[in-house]
């Protein structure tokens, strides 16, 4: 892959290339079925495959019930209320229940009345914090992939009391969740000196996120390239979110051509997209794609088989799925 993916403008779970290398059993060559003779080329059979991937992806979304890739959200609560926990007596925090996790960092939140037009206040940043942040590995910001994490905020009690009654407060909470993943849009190489090492990628979102139990700026993630796959830890982004420019801390070892999927996504997540790829293949019949069976094997339907391997990929993403 030398360029990105024909799929949209956020790289997939799942990149053709690891989808080949994975140990499938599946010829991932017959996707579309024919030759060249009936117009199969390249980059046809290249665009089949990102459209799995994509596909796969959203599968992944649509069992966790959100997006796992990191994501800035915006959310408006009213309390006190269901997912605003407020104490009668004023003297703990106001426990704020959000719809996305693991939340990474907050980044605003606003307060007001529960009537329009909204007077909205800003809440300082000492007044407030994420309940039960997210260990990453070594420092790292991001998430461990054992689907720890938190859905909840934690508030100052003199924001939000029962004085207006129940949802007699509107609140606005900014932040960032998920698994910082992403795609580089331009070739990368080494660089030597005291040259920073940057990358050019199409999603900053979450990778420069500073961590609230060590207070580690960047996450640590894996650049998925075959034989020259490798570990980057990241220190400083360009944009909040969106394409933009990543700071690594040391340089990287390997060139890199753009297209190549850079992600802190669990294996887990990433084999479950997998999964799904190969449940889709199998979907689309025998004429469309060969299926290894290995001697001795038990022999199973292709929609059996699929429905399966969907299946599997749902267990793998339990831990994953969004509770409330």
């Amino acid at each position: 892959m030398t360029t990105p993916l024909p799929v949209g403008p956020l790289t997939p779970y799942v990149t053709p290339e690891l989808l080949v290398q994975a140990p499938t059993g599946i010829a991932w060559a017959s996707i579309p079925a024919g030759g060249i003779r009936s117009g199969v080329t390249d980059a046809s059979r290249t665009a089949a495959l990102a459209n799995i991937c994509a596909t796969a992806t959203g599968l992944v979304d649509l069992a966790c019930k959100q997006p796992l890739r990191a994501t800035i959200d915006p959310l408006l609560l009213y309390g006190p209320g269901v997912r605003v926990g407020v104490d009668q007596q004023g003297r703990r925090p106001t426990s704020l229940i959000l719809k996305r996790w693991p939340v990474l960092e907050v980044i605003s939140v606003q307060v007001s009345p529960n009537c329009l037009p909204w007077n909205w206040v800003t809440v300082p940043p000492s007044d407030y914090a994420v309940a039960y942040p997210p260990a990453g590995l070594y420092d790292s910001s991001a998430p461990p992939g054992a689907g720890e994490g938190s859905q909840q905020i934690l508030l100052a009690p003199r924001w939000v009391n029962w004085s207006l009654g129940h949802d007699g407060y509107a609140i606005q909470v900014q932040h960032v969740n998920g698994w910082p993943h992403c795609g580089l849009t331009a070739a990368a190489a080494p660089v030597t000196g005291d040259t920073p090492q940057t990358i050019q990628v199409d999603d900053c979102t979450g990778w420069a996120a500073v961590s609230p139990l060590s207070g580690f700026t960047g996450a640590t993630g894996t650049v998925y390239d075959a034989g020259n796959q490798e570990v980057v830890q990241c220190t400083a982004a360009s944009a909040a979110s969106g394409p933009g420019t990543l700071t690594l801390a040391s340089p990287l070892q390997f060139d890199h051509a753009a297209g190549v999927m850079v992600s802190t996504l669990p294996e887990t997540v990433v084999w479950a997209a997998i999964l799904f790829c190969c449940s889709q293949a199998l979907t689309r019949g025998a004429t469309s794609t060969t299926v290894l069976q290995a001697p001795g094997g038990k022999s199973e339907g292709g929609s059996v088989r699929a429905q399966t391997l969907a299946k599997q990929a749902k267990d793998i993403l339990a831990p994953f799925a969004r509770i409330i």
